[in-house]
């Protein structure tokens, strides 16, 4: 591990909230959610926010690592106390020392991924030399309608949770995590934010969470079950100016089929969310990022019968870009959640998703179609304020809750939003401070 030092620099509040985008600097204040500063959530639960004046602040203050390979990664993610972790280069997650186990194609594999499956099932009920073996063996292993209980599925969770100990970047409490410049960050990994409190994640590329271990859904084929990042059960969580795609299309995923047993032909996904927001969330802000290129993109609440996440998962998209993406921009339950000022560009299927229990605070988002804007679902509340394109039919005509009784914000114009978030969101935009 490179040499670690204390960041000692005195505690300056950015009042621009990062609005003039001239520097990623360590004092940026989150706006929405993430700057919550009231002493109680929404369930009249009491709180202290870590900080009174700016909520969220991470690892401001903490010793300071530098890393540039996945073993001083995941070294500096484990260290005690407040930390901040500067990400120098683009680390390959899967990478162990003898290549690279991310594909460049959907059907195809590499030497490493290869050598891994031969490994880890020459002496298991389903022995393979190489990862489309795999694919193959393990889908004609049962029927379309049975479930993957007895040794095929005991085998696959067992892979399942080698490759998850390898690419998981589990984060702890009070921690920030900071791209150096251009082009840093992670390949084939992901990013655990599970139970903690007082965390940032910024200016970072990552790309291919890849799980090549899913596990069978009826109706939807196998699925992949890890996400770029995940949050879940956390508070003051503020993910801003990171791009977050995937290589493979979702055309490209979809093609992707293998025979079962009694010969259904299934698809096998390596990809699960982008960014998901999952299970009694508080206080995320979700703030300049790009995702692009990937079919599920955003989780938020996972399920309609988690009703812990009611009065919870307080959540602000702000500034995002959705390039390419299918659906879930985002899919929302149980949610309070305030969504302005993003940009829809190459839609694939749709945007919003109310569904439910949902408190959507929608404002002048830009939507390149609006047939695509949002589904028809409605089941909770779903109100808009000078949107561009977003279909009218399904809106409410007040809204149940509003931002500004919570946090100070400025929405722009969406045709003005659009010319910033094109030029400014994602990884490797806005210059990063020297600390």
């Amino acid at each position: 591990m490179p040499k670690t030092f204390v960041f000692a620099a005195a505690f300056l509040l950015s009042a621009s909230l990062l609005s003039s985008q001239g520097k990623i600097t360590l004092e940026d204040k989150a706006a929405g959610w993430a700057s919550y500063t009231g002493q109680k959530d929404l369930a009249g639960g009491e709180i202290t926010p870590p900080d009174s004046v700016r909520g969220t602040t991470g690892g401001y203050g903490g010793t300071v690592y530098r890393v540039k390979t996945s073993e001083e990664l995941k070294k500096a993610i484990h260290s005690a106390g407040a930390k901040i972790i500067v990400v120098e280069g683009m680390i390959d997650m899967t990478d162990t020392g003898s290549g690279s186990m991310l594909p460049s194609a959907v059907t195809g594999s590499t030497p490493a991924l290869d050598k891994f499956i031969e490994t880890h099932t020459q002496k298991s009920v389903l022995p393979c030399r190489t990862y489309r073996e795999w694919k193959e063996k393990f889908t004609a292993s049962f029927d379309y309608n049975e479930n993957q209980n007895g040794p095929a599925g005991d085998l696959r969770e067992e892979l399942n949770h080698l490759w998850r100990s390898q690419t998981e970047l589990i984060v702890g409490d009070d921690t920030t995590v900071i791209g150096a410049a251009a082009g840093c960050g992670i390949r084939g990994g992901c990013w655990a934010v599970r139970g903690v409190r007082n965390v940032i994640i910024r200016n970072l590329e990552i790309s291919d969470c890849y799980n090549p271990f899913p596990a069978f859904e009826a109706g939807d084929g196998l699925n992949a079950s890890l996400d770029g990042v995940t949050v879940r059960n956390s508070k003051y969580v503020w993910i801003d100016h990171c791009t977050l795609k995937s290589s493979f299309s979702p055309e490209e995923v979809a093609k992707d089929k293998y025979k079962t047993k009694d010969g259904n032909s299934v698809k096998w996904q390596v990809y699960d969310g982008l960014c998901d927001i999952v299970q009694t969330n508080d206080f995320v802000t979700v703030s300049w990022c790009i995702f692009k290129n990937h079919d599920k993109t955003m989780l938020i609440g996972n399920g309609d019968k988690v009703t812990a996440d009611i009065n919870h998962q307080t959540v602000t998209l702000h500034h995002n870009i959705f390039d390419s993406c299918v659906q879930r921009l985002p899919m929302v339950r149980f949610a309070t959640i305030h969504i302005y000022n993003n940009v829809y560009v190459n839609q694939k299927r749709y945007g919003i998703d109310c569904r439910k229990d949902s408190r959507i605070y929608s404002e002048k988002n830009n939507f390149e179609e609006t047939s695509k804007s949002c589904t028809d679902n409605k089941q909770g509340s779903f109100y808009d304020t000078g949107s561009l394109n977003l279909k009218k039919d399904k809106l409410d005509s007040s809204p149940v809750w509003k931002p500004s009784d919570y946090y100070s914000y400025t929405a722009d114009s969406p045709e003005n939003a659009k010319k910033e978030v094109l030029s400014k969101a994602g990884a490797g935009k806005i210059p990063v401070q020297k600390f």
